[in-house]
């Protein structure tokens, strides 16, 4: 989105000093298992190459020479030896596959794939993707791929990129390694050093013979305490269910494109006056003429989403709101931090 030009201006009448204004409403109360992820415990990508058949003169060039070569190699693997240049064919086309191996996977499950062309296949729909081996980064084998290709969207949607629901059979077992020397490891999803510690106390409250270090703002380290040992399942499964109320961060969040604002619970903003146009509002004590029929006065305790709601109230456009909070930013009334999308 461009910004259409507007005039914005911002004064500051004074900095709120030690006291800070209650928060919106209390934060949530959460599990740990919501926050957080052990460490090992994680998904594991796969990929490989395929062939898509069945498109009906919607694949690749017939002068497409990897699809020439592509051809000529399955062939060969059937006892048939076809010359590459003899290949003719505008019914395959040549894709890649990719795949996502959730943690604990065993031989038998059926996961997800995506498949998107390689060459100038001009449709994928209907296409019927034939045995592909997915490997990992170090080389392995670890599903096998085949099913038709469904393109989802509405006319006019790309139909190179489809997916195939179960299309893979996991033919090896992924290991997560999430105990090492009788500890775990418990990361936070949003690192925040208050709210590591909030988790590092829960555990030792409920857990009086764990060892816990909280390592940085996103890593707890748990040692399993000796009784707990025989059955660590069991262990994690009481430690992820333990609630704890994280620190909100004080950001507000902005999606140029769509005018989305998000603000968190925990950003305020000091005394201030903006003036759009015809329009004036400040938080705290009026610095203008209070008698003017576009002047706006709000309490000091009033937060960022107080501010917003009280500019889209009088008409405000979202791409002003936007400019006017990068202007409030600049000017150091902002107590937490702006991101623009």
């Amino acid at each position: 989105m461009t910004f259409r030009r507007f005039a914005v201006t911002v004064l500051i009448a004074a900095v709120m000093g030690a006291a800070v204004p209650a928060v919106l409403g209390a934060s949530p109360v959460v599990r740990i298992k919501d926050i957080a992820t052990l460490q090992g415990v994680r998904e594991n990508q796969l990929m490989g190459i395929g062939l898509v058949t069945g498109l009906a003169g919607r694949g690749d060039s017939s002068n497409s020479a990897l699809l020439k070569k592509t051809l000529s190699n399955l062939m060969s693997g059937f006892g048939f030896e076809i010359d590459p240049d003899d290949i003719t064919s505008k019914n395959c086309a040549v894709v890649m596959v990719s795949a996502e191996v959730p943690p604990f996977a065993r031989p038998g499950e059926r996961i997800d794939l995506n498949v998107s062309s390689l060459g100038d296949a001009r449709s994928l729909e209907s296409g019927i993707l034939l045995q592909t081996n997915l490997q990992a980064a170090n080389g392995r084998v670890y599903a096998v791929a085949q099913g038709k290709v469904l393109v989802v969207g509405a006319s006019g949607a790309v139909k190179t990129v489809g997916r195939i629901p179960g299309g893979a059979i996991v033919e090896r077992e992924v290991i997560s390694e999430f105990v090492r020397d009788g500890r775990l490891s418990v990361v936070l999803r949003n690192p925040d050093f208050v709210t590591a510690s909030t988790v590092a106390t829960a555990i030792r409250e409920n857990f009086q013979n764990a060892g816990v270090r909280t390592l940085d703002a996103s890593l707890i380290e748990v040692q399993i305490p000796q009784d707990r040992t025989d059955d660590v399942v069991a262990f994690i499964g009481e430690l992820e269910s333990l609630t704890i109320t994280p620190d909100v961060a004080g950001k507000v969040v902005v999606d140029s494109n769509s005018g989305v604002i998000i603000v968190g619970e925990n950003v305020r903003i000091g005394k201030v006056a903006v003036s759009y146009e015809s329009i004036q509002v400040t938080v705290g004590t009026s610095i203008w003429d209070e008698e003017s029929s576009q002047l706006f006065v709000m309490e000091e305790t009033a937060s960022v989403d107080d501010l917003i709601g009280t500019l889209r109230a009088v008409g405000v456009e979202a791409e002003v709101i936007i400019g006017i909070m990068q202007a409030i930013e600049r000017a150091g009334a902002l107590y937490g931090r702006l991101i623009v999308l």
